[in-house]
């Protein structure tokens, strides 16, 4: 029995640790509408062509909140140069928001959307 368990708990632990690794793409995923990035992207962008700009506030506070909520599923199935692309990405796009800049805007919207599908690459 002493020598099953220490066979069966390293093995265990491994597949544990794999599966955990491996599982960014399970993990990214919303688990209800608040953690939905990709869907505040797509309104933020339908706000940013037509300068709603203070649409596009609200929309942005609600990107970096359901973002906010994605980090600590991911964090270790990614790098942490992707979660800090991001993060930059919504800086600056704060910036753009504040500067009332269209096409830094839609530019910052954009790359968030590139970023967001390279976390798992």
């Amino acid at each position: 029995m002493k020598k099953f368990l220490s066979y069966i708990i390293p093995i265990i632990t491994l597949t544990a640790f794999i599966l955990i690794m491996l599982g960014g793409n399970y993990f990214k995923k919303p688990h209800n509408s608040t953690e939905d990035v990709i869907a505040f992207i797509n309104i933020s962008m339908k706000d940013a062509k037509v300068e709603n700009w203070d649409k596009l506030r609200k929309d942005v506070t609600n990107i970096d909140y359901a973002w906010k909520k994605i980090i600590p599923r991911i964090q270790f199935s990614v790098e942490t140069d992707e979660i800090l692309d991001i993060n930059l990405n919504i800086a600056r796009l704060k910036g753009s928001i504040d500067s009332n800049d269209k096409s830094s805007t839609l530019i910052e919207l954009n790359e968030i959307i590139e970023n967001w599908d390279g976390l798992t690459k």
